[in-house]
């Protein structure tokens, strides 16, 4: 059974640090959304330039441009022992697609890690990264305004809860302590 997970959480949680390692040592890809919609727009693909089109009015990606993409993608050889999904879903309509898109594909999602972290922290965390990487697009105000429009929605959290593939980490511990903990999910996950 393959071994198909989804992170959760606010922007400085450490998703894609976490994601990497569960890369790593299960041998399954990390698939961030971001990244793709990145490169894309990068490159001048269809997909990126519709969505850079959305990016430059200011508006929020529609579900179902992200889930086609996403779909795209777990259908890419790479994912038959499993992925790690961070990025998506990002509303309960697509996390409801990725549920379709698994079923009709006969798989599911095994756990979803809801990395939880105190908002300052998070901030804290990021306004760090900016400074580190130079970035001179990440002043404290675009950093707040992405933690408000970045916040995992109420109603996808419950409904991963009601699912009964939630769990909670918490993610203002060292890299290390994290990793440890999602390995132990992992494991039970795995059993």
């Amino acid at each position: 059974m393959p071994l198909d997970i989804v992170i959760l959480g606010p922007p400085g949680a450490g998703k894609g640090t976490q994601a990497a390692k569960i890369e790593a040592d299960a041998g399954i890809p990390h698939i961030a959304t971001g990244d793709i919609v990145r490169a894309e727009m990068a490159a001048e693909t269809p997909f990126g330039l519709r969505v850079m089109e959305y990016n430059l009015r200011g508006e929020l990606v529609p579900d179902e441009l992200m889930i086609e993409r996403v779909r795209e993608r777990l259908l890419e050889g790479d994912t038959e022992d499993g992925f790690v999904l961070d990025g998506f879903p990002r509303t309960l309509a697509q996390a409801q697609a990725l549920d379709a898109m698994l079923d009709d594909l006969d798989r599911s999602i095994r756990v979803v890690l809801h990395f939880q972290l105190p908002e300052e922290l998070a901030e804290q965390r990021l306004l760090g990264r900016a400074l580190a990487s130079g970035r001179a697009d990440d002043t404290p105000e675009v950093i707040h305004k992405r933690m408000a429009t970045m916040r995992v929605p109420h109603d996808l959290i419950a409904y991963y809860r009601a699912l009964g593939n939630l769990v909670g980490i918490h993610a203002d511990r060292s890299i290390e302590e994290v990793y440890a903990e999602v390995q132990n999910v992992l494991e039970t996950a795995a059993a």
